[in-house]
């Protein structure tokens, strides 16, 4: 705004001195137009300028295709194949209401998976808060946030931000609901000259949508971070009241402990996670991770994927079909994940990857897929004891 007034009284002041170019010579004259007409082009360019500054939208978008060699139903996906489950488009904008105080919001729409039943997309606000930096450097924010529980929490919809066609699902499949509706405070400082990055937060996710209604209240967390722009750790730990509508579960203590690790030097990218989801009741205790390379060629990065997930008390679920909690045994979970994928960025903003998965060593239980979670909850259909599948994606930023 100071930039817009000083261009304001450059303007005053040389529509003063055109007023008097009657008596002067017609050199003069055509120098002070000139003079005028620069002066006008710069308002209007601190005028562009001054709005640019006050709001600023970009977005993203992902499709693709999957299909599996069956119906185990590793990610929700089956032998029918997917594109619409695939897909999803976000805009995202941010307002500056002054120099330490910012609004973003972010809308997204997704399509529905054939199992939904229906061909319709889904659009919801993702994002929705209101930031104000601090003069001591913390940083408050109030709204609806992505909840920051793993290393790509915040691009969790923006693939082109991720190496891999799709975040693991033995990590990032641990707690379903993304986003909560609560604050949280940042603050950034040194210790020993490292780099240390804390945040703590704390609000409330539900979604009536999610097995028949999942609704995690009173959550609160914190994040410790520190990188030196080569290596990156993070650990998270938070806790929430959880309740599952349709499992005899409410308002159990639920807790949530993760540790990322990352090295990206030159062409070498290497990143893995480790989580624990810890809940009271029938609800199970299920520990998952994953590591990543990949090495960049140029503009393609070939990468690979080792991924497993297990729950450590299957004694509460048993599978007899005698015991009333025999259809729980539903939510018992072991499985490996073996992945190799290709990422190529084809140009700025557009990357093109393709991922093959080999998911296998289910042992006695589901594996924590849906088509094999049906058969054990119902004792009919197929189980499973690995399956195969296959994505191509297009990841864009824009």
């Amino acid at each position: 705004m100071k930039q817009l007034k000083t261009a304001k009284s450059r303007l005053a002041l040389c529509l003063l001195v055109s007023a008097g170019v009657t008596g002067a010579h017609a050199q003069d004259q055509e120098e002070r137009l000139d003079r005028l007409e620069s002066e006008l082009e710069r308002l209007q360019q601190d005028m562009r300028d001054s709005r640019d500054r006050d709001f600023r939208i970009n977005g993203f978008m992902s499709t693709g295709y999957a299909r599996a060699s069956n119906d185990a139903g590793y990610a929700g996906i089956t032998e029918d194949s997917e594109v619409r489950s695939q897909t999803l488009f976000a805009v995202q904008g941010t307002f500056d209401l002054s120099e330490q105080t910012k609004a973003t919001f972010q809308l997204l729409s997704r399509g529905e998976p054939k199992a939904a039943g229906g061909d319709r997309w889904e659009t919801q606000l993702e994002w929705g808060y209101i930031s104000h930096k601090m003069d001591n450097g913390l940083r408050l924010r109030a709204g609806k946030m992505r909840t920051p529980l793993f290393m790509y929490s915040d691009s969790l919809d923006l693939g082109y931000a991720q190496p891999f066609a799709k975040a693991p699902d033995a990590v990032y499949d641990q707690v379903s609901l993304s986003s909560f509706t609560g604050a949280d405070v940042t603050y950034n400082f040194d210790i020993l000259g490292q780099p240390i990055r804390t945040q703590v937060f704390a609000g409330h996710s539900e979604n009536e949508d999610l097995v028949g209604g999942t609704e995690l209240r009173n959550t609160a967390g914190a994040v410790v971070s520190w990188t030196d722009y080569t290596w990156t750790v993070r650990g998270v730990a938070a806790r929430a009241d959880t309740s599952i509508g349709n499992l005899p579960t409410e308002d159990e203590d639920g807790k949530f402990y993760g540790l990322g690790i990352e090295y990206e030097q030159g062409n070498i990218l290497a990143v893995s996670e480790i989580t624990r989801r810890d809940t009271d009741g029938v609800f199970p205790e299920r520990d998952g991770a994953y590591a990543t390379l990949g090495y960049r060629f140029d503009d393609v990065m070939p990468y690979v994927t080792y991924a497993w997930v297990e729950t450590q008390d299957d004694d509460k679920r048993p599978v007899a079909p005698t015991s009333p909690a025999a259809a729980l045994a539903a939510f018992n979970e072991k499985r490996e994940d073996y992945s190799l994928g290709v990422r190529w960025d084809a140009m700025p903003g557009i990357a093109l990857k393709a991922d093959w998965t080999h998911s296998r060593a289910f042992g006695d239980t589901s594996g924590g897929l849906s088509g094999n979670a049906t058969s054990f909850a119902t004792g009919q259909g197929n189980r499973f004891d690995h399956t195969n599948v296959y994505t191509l994606k297009l990841d864009a930023a824009f």
